[in-house]
């Protein structure tokens, strides 16, 4: 079937399924995805996952030092951005590390814009009037459509096939892919199509109706969903931190600390920025303090203490896959 019309069929099904009455979704008595992936009923898992790997030299240097010197378990990867080779390069001689696509949407930066890996003539609503990708997510929404938004996360994806970058997983820059839900149609339906984990939390949510109280008026919806991703063979999150970008400071150990000693049992994903803050850094954005306050207390030894004296166990992306195929 053709990609097009494969994802179609899917997004008839995913549209049926959030316009359906959701009243039987209970979460009393349903295991945590954890414990259906293996781990223990009150298990607490964690996946320090860094953002915006190949955006710039710095934050692949934060991504490589959170991995080799600190907790960092999984990154993605920005193909549209200027640094992917150096990502590529170095996954070839360290295979085992856990790498996704963050696909990218956006070129939010003043003085360092990218554009899109598709041919302009293929998805036009997705280039600004500079030529580049907007701004803001609102304008992705304003002038591209979902077939444009189809083409360019597949683009996207062939390009990192191309470079023999490995894909263990599929996120969101900005959260653009979240942005409709026509788009959150598709993303899900290419992840299913080509058994590519999607990041999408269909747990108790807890952190992330703290973060979004909005959720709450469909996240039944949203469980339905991932219960989608799940039985066609993917892993599925229980929970997704994304405040740390909110800490405005450069030294966050203690916000990681409270946060790891507060956590629910299941899986829960904690999306970071490490990056290595340069001059050169400085002029691309001025979130280099939190970013680089991110990547200190991923290398601090006070918070992986705190990780051992709490038990909670440490995975990637790729162990969940690995564990999720082992499931009838």
């Amino acid at each position: 079937m053709h990609d097009l019309l494969w994802v179609s069929f899917f997004t008839v099904i995913l549209s049926v399924l959030f316009t359906a009455s959701a009243a039987s979704v209970a979460e009393e008595n349903i295991p945590s995805y954890a414990e259906r992936l293996g781990w223990p009923a009150d298990a607490r898992i964690v996946i320090f996952h860094n953002d915006d790997a190949g955006l710039c030299h710095e934050a692949n240097i934060g991504s490589i030092r959170g991995v080799e010197e600190g907790l960092i378990t999984s990154w993605s990867v920005m193909i549209p951005c200027a640094w992917v080779s150096e990502v590529r390069d170095y996954l070839k001689k360290n295979p085992a590390v856990c790498s996704g696509l963050h696909l990218t949407l956006t070129a939010e930066w003043d003085n360092y814009r990218w554009r899109p890996v598709a041919d302009a003539s293929q998805v036009p609503g997705l280039f600004d009037e500079d030529g580049y990708m907007w701004g803001e997510v609102s304008e992705v929404v304003e002038h591209a459509t979902a077939d444009e938004f189809e083409t360019e996360i597949r683009a996207q994806i062939a390009l990192a096939e191309r470079m023999g970058l490995p894909i263990t997983h599929l996120d969101t820059h900005m959260g653009t892919v979240y942005a409709t839900e026509e788009f959150i149609q598709r993303y899900v339906a290419v992840g299913m199509e080509k058994q590519i984990p999607v990041m999408i939390a269909g747990g108790h949510m807890t952190i992330l109706r703290q973060e979004n109280p909005e959720i709450a008026e469909f996240a039944d919806a949203v469980k339905i969903l991932a219960e989608m991703v799940w039985a066609s063979g993917l892993p599925v999150l229980d929970d997704v931190h994304t405040a740390a970008y909110d800490w405005k400071t450069s030294d966050k150990t203690q916000h990681f600390i409270d946060l790891m000693q507060n956590l629910k049992p299941g899986i829960t994903q904690v999306i970071i920025h490490a990056t290595e803050r340069t001059a050169n850094f400085d002029l691309i954005t001025n979130s280099g303090e939190l970013r680089q306050g991110d990547l200190n207390a991923m290398i601090d030894p006070k918070l992986k203490k705190v990780i051992e004296e709490e038990g909670i166990i440490l995975t990637s992306w790729r162990e969940m896959l690995d564990r999720r195929k082992k499931i009838n």
